[in-house]
């Protein structure tokens, strides 16, 4: 039976197994349990399988402009923090003096700025680990820095066609049903607009909408990840042995529990406030970091062996947070030993809101999580490379990074400076200006030959499936269905409230699954609208394109949200007290911009 005559057999037209598919798709995304790019290759497989995407062209999405350029963006922005961009940054704010204000409104404006031309989550990277240094060092608390960084990074990706994957699909979109897409500089019109008018909300009024969970004491670290979770062998000659849980918790201190027990098995019981403490037991515990090393003097516990690459007692410590691109997602402490043997040693984890149900040598790593890491020496190189080698971000660094060369910063910035001005003044598109660009960083070896790990593969995967998808939206005619439909009620409507309506509609998708998915979804419906009333398809794609980059209310709407939830101790709840006041500010500013610029 072929694949178009099974939608057919089932009494299915194309346009109902699309909906429901699309219905089921954004309902996984939104789940979340599974990851995204998994969930919409299976979706793409089932509208394959039903015939409603036709095989030749379920991977068409793989050689689409669109997904060359995000990867090709993604291998600049690591060749550009490669070079040391970084160090000069931190040179720009790092040895300044700054009150609070001035140092929120100078961060704010240089993560925009660099999220403008590399990606958000690049650009967050180069500033946390800075921000924590100046935090730390002038005693501020860095719950009201982190949120704003994270928020500036993703404004700063409204500003330039290659800001952001929704810009990128957008243009590539538009280049597809018309003559040319848009200009690369074309964005900044009303993406600067907003991310003045944002910046300065926040450094004036928004950060104190951040609720900060606890005042710093002067000397004691302003990371305070109190749910930290360890395994501690109890030796035989411990002197906890025969404690109840009361007493251990008692000589412990109150900051250090007992969660469980390992079993034979390796699964987490629970433990009865009546338990007394047996020799060889492998008990779970949760406390600081800084407290792990007393509990295991005080009561000679040890780090269970299987935990341990080497037996070295005198061990540094450092903690560093897995980035979404990471290799460490979605594997378990045997991926991370094999990488990381004799340079790291995982001694604890910290998760936001999560229970611990298994070993932590069988736990499946996410991003966003805390690890503590033993080493030798931190000022060792191959242990700076190791970290790197896996996608980890020290959450705290000694001191804020150098410049490797001055002369290959200067020629990267010339190369991507260039390639810039290939596409705005329309030499090149946007793919074959920034491939130049890469071999050109290969050349002066600010990027290797293990560049193709720094590509977050998980969104260009995500997004080469959807573009089918979005295709058969066309072809299908549902995407024509969905704007008849809305054409006939908003007939009566002016302009700004249809654009209002789709602004709103793009914002709410956009905070719950992921920002590129929204874009494809929403560019043909958008645009079928925008024909069926007979206006100019510009506007409508423009107020797709920013809605698409506002995920402010959710640590889920982006990656650069939930990279800030464990070092800013925020909750799920805190992110809308600040954003929502921010998504009302950018529809009171967007919307009467992208009139006046594209009407």
């Amino acid at each position: 039976m072929g694949e178009t005559e099974l939608g057919e057999n089932i009494g299915m037209s194309d346009q109902t197994i699309l909906t429901c598919t699309l219905v089921v798709l954004m309902g996984l995304l939104i789940w979340g349990k599974w990851r995204y790019d998994g969930v919409t290759l299976i979706c793409l497989a089932a509208l394959v399988l039903f015939g409603v995407v036709p095989a030749e062209s379920a991977f068409s999405g793989f050689g689409h402009p669109a997904v060359i350029t995000v990867a090709l963006v993604l291998i600049i922005s690591q060749g550009l923090s490669n070079s040391g961009i970084a160090g000069l940054v931190g040179k720009l704010i790092g040895g300044r003096e700054f009150s609070e204000i001035q140092f929120m409104v100078s961060l704010l404006f240089i993560a925009a700025l660099l999220s403008s031309f590399i990606n958000n989550i690049g650009a967050l990277a180069i500033l946390l680990p800075i921000t924590l240094n100046i935090c730390q060092k002038m005693e501020w608390h860095p719950s009201k820095f982190l949120m704003p960084l994270a928020f500036a990074c993703i404004l700063g990706g409204m500003n330039t066609a290659i800001g952001t994957p929704p810009n990128i699909i957008i243009s590539e979109y538009k280049a597809t049903i018309s003559n040319t897409g848009f200009n690369f500089f074309d964005f900044s019109y009303v993406g600067l607009v907003i991310t003045i008018i944002c910046i300065l909300f926040i450094a004036l009024i928004g950060n104190k909408l951040i609720f900060l969970r606890k005042e710093i004491p002067s000397g004691e670290h302003l990371i305070d990840l109190k749910g930290y979770l360890f395994e501690v062998l109890v030796n035989e000659d411990s002197s906890s042995i025969g404690m109840t849980l009361y007493a251990f918790k008692k000589q412990a201190g109150e900051d250090t529990e007992i969660l469980g027990i390992v079993s034979d098995s390796g699964s987490v019981k629970k433990v009865q406030n009546n338990m007394r403490i047996k020799a060889g037991q492998i008990l779970v515990i949760k406390t600081p970091p800084d407290e792990i090393g007393k509990i295991l003097d005080i009561f000679d516990f040890s780090i269970p062996k299987e935990l341990h690459s080497f037996d070295d007692d005198d061990l540094e410590e450092i903690e560093v947070m897995i980035t979404p691109g990471s290799r460490l997602i979605g594997r378990k402490y045997e991926f991370f030993l094999k990488l990381a043997f004799e340079e790291l040693n995982l001694l604890g984890l910290w998760r936001k809101g999560s229970k611990y149900r298994t070993r932590l040598t069988r736990e499946t790593f996410r991003a966003g999580d805390v690890l503590l890491l033993g080493v030798r020496d931190l000022a060792e190189e191959d242990v700076s490379n190791k970290i790197k080698h896996l996608g980890l971000m020290p959450l705290r660094q000694r001191e804020l990074q150098t410049i490797p060369s001055r002369s290959r910063l200067l020629k990267g910035i010339v190369f991507f400076l260039l390639s810039i001005f290939l596409v705005s003044f329309n030499y090149l598109s946007a793919a074959p200006a920034f491939l130049f660009c890469v071999l050109a960083f290969a050349r002066i070896k600010i990027i290797d030959s293990d560049f193709y790990r720094k590509i977050d593969w998980p969104i260009i995967v995500m997004l080469a499936a959807m573009i089918p998808i979005g295709t058969a939206l066309q072809t299908t005619g549902v995407s024509t269905l969905i704007a008849t439909s809305i054409s006939q009620y908003a007939s009566d409507l002016s302009l700004f409230w249809i654009l209002l309506i789709i602004l709103i509609v793009t914002m709410a998708t956009t905070d719950i699954i992921n920002n590129a998915a929204t874009a494809v979804i929403m560019a043909p419906i958008s645009t079928g609208i925008a024909m069926e009333l007979g206006y100019a398809i510009e506007p409508f794609l423009m107020v797709v394109a920013v809605g698409a980059s506002c995920a402010f209310l959710t640590p889920i709407g982006h990656q650069c949200n939930t990279v800030v939830m464990g070092p800013g101790n925020y909750k799920f709840t805190d992110y809308w007290r600040m954003g929502l006041p921010m998504d009302i500010l950018i529809i009171i500013a967007s919307i009467p911009m992208i009139l006046f610029v594209w009407t």
